[in-house]
């Protein structure tokens, strides 16, 4: 009987280990991922000011275009 609660034991702590490294795989993974989001948060944000200002340029481009025109 002893042998089989010792064997339990053993068993359970076998997978206490499985999980927890599952856990702190699944934890780094997370980390890379809200990183990753991060700086795909920042790159759109500069794109969208890029785009902001490269709109500015070709309304003002118009503008002039049009003055020419007349």
């Amino acid at each position: 009987m002893d042998t089989t609660i010792a064997e339990r034991l053993e068993i359970a702590k076998q997978e206490r280990a499985n999980v927890m490294g599952e856990f702190l795989r699944l934890k780094a993974e997370l980390t890379r991922t809200q990183k990753r989001n991060d700086d795909l948060r920042s790159e759109n944000s500069a794109l969208r000011e890029s785009l902001n200002s490269a709109e500015h340029v070709a309304q003002n481009l118009m503008t002039y275009v049009n003055e020419i025109k007349k």
